[in-house]
């Protein structure tokens, strides 16, 4: 639902006037379109294909359709979405390196023959259920740099991802290019750059075996500034190096990236109410009607890392400010947002918050948990 124009921002002013119901999230038009102008502006040898696992919420998704980017799904339920939106199978690519077959038939008959592999077993199932597809094949690579790491589930190593893609024609395949991905929430500027060094080594090997690549996939990761202390680096620190090093390669294949996180995460807040105020012990806890089930979860303690912004809709007074744990509604221990929200120390019941950054992993993966829903999206 579309609330104002697309200038209108995520500011206290902007959002307090907005009488709806909470818990709902906001987005910002504007913010989306400019992180994606921003990955243009500074990899302009690269395709965008948003990865649609970090927020699909159908009115995001087509503002990004219309700003021009492709997609990246990994499962049929995804390409549901996108071609409920309206979405061309030209646009998308099929990123996730191990599938059911049922899955891989669904994207092969709506027109989609990219694909992701890391293994023989992968290879000889996309033959056999999307015959004649474009195969890119996924590689191992350093993520210790990143907050959620994907090395240890999936990629080949540097010889399997060449006898996948020099085996591909036999199977009737075309073998396509390359892949990666240095890890979600990357804080490491050179963690792609570094990974191209070990594309740079698959790429000679696969010219020995003349084949020449039409793309490397340099995945996403791309990183957003939450409430930490450490900085993260910004798109251009990163794109610089990324091409440093995509100019040594043996010869430059086109570009793709999949960011998601870097494109949604700044751009949506959380507007939530105080539900209960709690004194325990040395701690005075505020219960919201939003928590890590239904639109934070990456607050969940176990995850570890994400700490959002969060403040008041309501200014400062002369009470002064002080720290208080949150909590959501639920009945779950683990739905713990943080124990150290700086906010106005006479904030009570019926105050609205703001959580800033939320507009990653947020909606797609709430849960029904106690029953409550998922929050309303507004696009300003």
């Amino acid at each position: 639902m579309v609330v104002s124009n697309a200038d209108s921002d995520l500011s206290v002013g902007h959002i307090a006037p907005l009488a709806y119901e909470t818990p709902y999230f906001v987005f910002s038009e504007r913010r989306i379109r400019a992180r994606i102008a921003e990955f243009s502006r500074h990899l302009p040898q690269a395709t965008i294909h948003y990865a649609l696992k970090a927020n699909s919420d159908p009115a995001i998704l087509r503002l990004i359709r219309d700003a021009g980017c492709g997609f990246e799904a990994a499962s049929k339920y995804e390409l549901d979405l996108l071609r409920n939106v309206g979405v061309p199978p030209d646009r998308i690519i099929y990123g996730t390196s191990v599938k059911p077959a049922s899955h891989i038939r669904a994207f092969f008959n709506y027109g989609v023959d990219r694909f992701a592999c890391d293994s023989r077993s992968e290879l000889e199932k996309i033959a056999a259920n999307a015959p004649g597809a474009r195969i890119y094949v996924r590689l191992a690579v350093d993520d210790a740099g990143s907050v959620f790491k994907f090395s240890e589930k999936f990629g080949a190593d540097r010889a399997t991802a060449v006898s996948l893609l020099t085996g591909a024609a036999a199977l009737g395949l075309r073998p396509y290019g390359l892949s990666f991905h240095v890890g979600s929430q990357c804080r490491n500027h050179r963690a792609w750059a570094n990974a191209l060094s070990t594309v740079q080594d698959v790429v000679a090997s696969l010219s020995s075996a003349n084949i020449k690549l039409e793309i490397i996939n340099l995945g996403g990761g791309f990183p957003c500034q939450y409430a930490s202390p450490e900085s993260v680096p910004c798109v251009a620190a990163i794109t610089k190096e990324i091409t440093e090093q995509y100019r040594q390669l043996p010869y430059q294949p086109s570009l793709i990236i999949e960011p998601g996180r870097a494109i949604v995460a700044e751009a949506g807040v959380v507007v939530a109410s105080v539900i209960a105020r709690v004194p325990r012990r040395d701690t005075t806890w505020l219960f919201l009607d939003a928590g890590v089930y239904n639109g934070l979860f990456e607050a969940m303690a176990y995850q570890g890392s994400t700490r959002y912004v969060i403040e008041s809709l309501r200014p400062v007074a002369t009470a002064g400010e002080a720290l208080f744990a949150l909590a959501g509604p639920t009945g779950d221990s683990p739905d713990v947002i943080t124990r150290e929200a700086l906010l106005p120390a006479d904030v009570d019941v019926g105050d609205r918050l703001i959580v800033r950054n939320a507009g990653a992993y947020s909606l797609s993966v709430t849960t029904d948990f106690n029953g409550f829903p998922k929050p309303p999206v507004y696009l300003v």
